[in-house]
């Protein structure tokens, strides 16, 4: 399936994972992080945010969330770019699997990894 450029964006997500504690001993334990960042592609369909590789991920603007430190129901966008910014829109669509290569590219490109962190 093609997709419409104009409807795709590059963006910086934030995924909101609750807080865990493993406990191997009595004194002995880590927690996870409460926050994983990354990058993909998403499109823009019926006024949602979907991801283009997982239609089951939604996502929400972090603009639209009241407090997105203690947000956890959906996935949030911390940035949004236009595809067409990265890439030659000379062909109006592009396919699934070239937008996967479009995404390592750019991630490449820009040096740009995953973040794992704790919220403040």
């Amino acid at each position: 399936m093609k997709y419409d450029i104009h409807n795709l964006f590059f963006a910086k997500c934030r995924w909101p994972i609750m807080d865990m504690i493993n406990i191997d001993g009595p004194d002995e334990g880590f927690i996870h992080p409460d926050y994983m960042d990354y990058y993909t592609i998403i499109f823009f369909r019926n006024n949602e945010y979907i991801n283009l590789f997982n239609k089951k991920e939604k996502y929400k603007h972090v603009s639209e969330v009241e407090d997105s430190e203690k947000y956890h129901a959906f996935h949030l966008i911390l940035e949004l770019h236009s595809l067409s910014d990265y890439i030659d829109t000379e062909h109006k669509k592009v396919s699934e699997k070239e937008c996967d290569l479009i995404e390592g590219t750019i991630e490449k490109t820009l040096k740009l990894v995953p973040k794992y962190g704790y919220k403040k």
